[in-house]
């Protein structure tokens, strides 16, 4: 097992930059997870680590070996693609098979490494099988296989799971994470699915444009964003913003449809400091809806109501801003009718209204 390092990777295509000085590390038995928007570069990253693809500039480090300039299959390394790639000419033993024959190992030893493999995915009965006779969650435990069976220093998975209908990505993702764990193989993970990637790592790189926007546990990030484009693509409906102005004198802030008190979490950030333009941010999960007028709350009106089961996920409109909240599934609301959402204590972010970083004073969890 291994390390992975990167220091000061760019990646340009022709003018196009994909990776600018980026540098982080991928903890040794540790599952981490690359996850933004398409176009962010975590592909990029991900191949520049697997050899795939030379560096402009910087440093790929697999344990305490510079493997800048080397190729792919001398950096023991395993991928998993999106696409299965599986040889449909072969039974599912065959394709398990095929790097270590590749590598010319002893009849037994494969036979031995492919039965060992096929126990822990829980495949042995498909042994015998061609590709076209397994359903999407069984191609991918061979694909899986077939990184396993090599024993590699790392496993690097771009999107493997995104082929799978909603229902088998949410039993795989489990699957992965019990594997990874029994595995204790350092994993590289892509993804553009914020879900799954909360769910899976242990560590969360946040990327954006080329660069990385934030890094540390999904916990972190979700709870103290770096920015508003953290804040906005890690969570699920994503985090409320609303943009205002700070009034020191009245220590109010103030937008287009509401004027409240600074919450108390961010007095002594803001101070006696100068007038400025900020961003409010709150997740849906932390605005209470009331049906009176509660002080401080703010006053909106319903737009629209989706009912979710367990709970209603209400859209109202706070003057031209749309805001997203939870609240039981036996309340009953109207579209057009007046609500007021009350911010829980401690849950509310502040952002910079021109840079749109976090005014949060912790830089603990910021990249």
């Amino acid at each position: 097992m291994a390390e992975v390092r990167v220091e000061s990777l760019c990646k340009a295509f022709g003018e196009v930059g994909a990776l600018h000085d980026v540098s982080c590390v991928f903890e040794d038995r540790r599952l981490t997870v690359l996850v933004g928007p398409s176009g962010c570069g975590k592909s990029t990253l991900l191949r520049t680590v697997a050899g795939l693809q030379d560096p402009t500039s910087g440093t790929v480090y697999i344990g305490d070996e510079d493997v800048s300039g080397a190729p792919a299959w001398d950096r023991n390394v395993a991928m998993v693609f999106q696409s299965y790639a599986l040889y449909p000419h072969m039974t599912v033993f065959k394709n398990i098979a095929f790097p270590l024959e590749a590598a010319k190992m002893h009849k037994d030893d494969i036979r031995r490494r492919v039965t060992e493999t096929a126990k822990i995915l829980q495949i042995e009965e498909l042994l015998k099988r061609k590709p076209r006779e397994l359903s999407g969650g069984q191609m991918q435990r061979v694909a899986l296989g077939r990184a396993i069976v090599r024993q590699p220093d790392v496993f690097l998975m771009d999107e493997p799971l995104s082929n799978l209908d909603a229902k088998l990505r949410v039993l795989m993702r489990a699957e992965l994470k019990h594997l990874q764990r029994q595995l204790q193989v350092t994993t590289i993970y892509v993804t553009h699915d914020q879900a799954e990637a909360m769910t899976l790592a242990d560590k969360l790189i946040v990327m954006n444009a080329g660069r990385i926007q934030q890094m540390g546990k999904p916990e972190d990030v979700y709870r103290r964003p770096a920015n508003k484009f953290v804040a906005g693509f890690i969570g699920s409906p994503p985090m409320n913003f609303v943009g205002c102005q700070y009034d020191p004198e009245n220590e109010t802030l103030s937008g287009a449809a509401f004027d409240i008190p600074v919450p108390a979490l961010w007095r002594g950030v803001l101070g006696g400091g100068p007038a400025r333009s900020l961003i409010l941010g709150v997740r849906p999960e932390d605005l209470v809806v009331e049906t009176s007028p509660v002080s401080g709350a703010l006053r909106a009106t319903v737009y629209v109501i989706e009912q979710m089961g367990r709970e209603i996920l209400l859209t109202a409109m706070l003057g031209t801003d749309p805001i997203r909240a939870f609240t039981s599934a036996d309340a009953t609301l109207d579209p057009e009718q007046e609500v007021w959402l009350s911010m829980r204590e401690g849950a509310t972010h502040l952002f910079d209204g021109q840079t749109e970083e976090s005014l949060d004073s912790s830089e603990a969890y910021k990249a």
